[in-house]
């Protein structure tokens, strides 16, 4: 692929659609990762992920957590794309046997959800999937990633998003 072809792309996906090519990559990045985990129906959530990412930190743009909880001390605040709070990553590791995220330090662990999208995104998405796997209906599992099992006001937000990324041909 010539440099120019490879610049008209690069122009193309930064600049459509209201989305930046960084957005772009975090948002496929979580889609891809969802994909690998199936919940106990088979179903996997990859626009739903996408969605909640969106939701979270518009598409990894605003990768630290709410500055309120963090001043309630670090195991308060949300990390990362996927904004995950250092308890639910451990009760993640533990619900899906994730030796090495359980032996890992309360520093260690919040050093990897800031930093390293990947990791973040699995640790969201496997969180989404235990949701699925422990709720009635997909509010229910939407609502709960936010922290209950009847958020209207997320599912919406999440809900809108999941229009708009359908837009944006995500």
């Amino acid at each position: 692929m010539s440099i120019k072809v490879f610049m008209l792309l690069v122009l193309f996906f930064t600049q459509s659609y209201g989305l930046d090519f960084k957005q772009k990559i975090i948002l496929k990045t979580v889609k891809n990762v969802a994909l690998n985990y199936p919940d106990k129906n088979g179903r996997t959530f990859g626009d739903t992920a996408m969605a909640i990412c969106m939701t979270e930190t518009s598409g990894g743009k605003l990768k630290f957590g709410d500055a309120q909880l963090l001043k309630k001390g670090i195991k308060k605040a949300s990390y990362g794309i996927m904004q995950v709070r250092l308890g639910t990553a451990r009760f993640v590791a533990k619900a899906f046997k994730l030796r090495s995220i359980q032996q890992m330090s309360d520093l260690e662990l919040i050093k990897m959800m800031m930093h390293d999208n990947l990791f973040n995104a699995k640790i969201g998405v496997l969180y989404i999937v235990w949701c699925s796997n422990h709720s009635k209906s997909y509010f229910e599992t939407v609502s709960r990633y936010n922290g209950g099992r009847t958020n209207h006001k997320y599912f919406n937000k999440v809900k809108k998003n999941l229009k708009l990324l359908k837009k944006y041909n995500l």
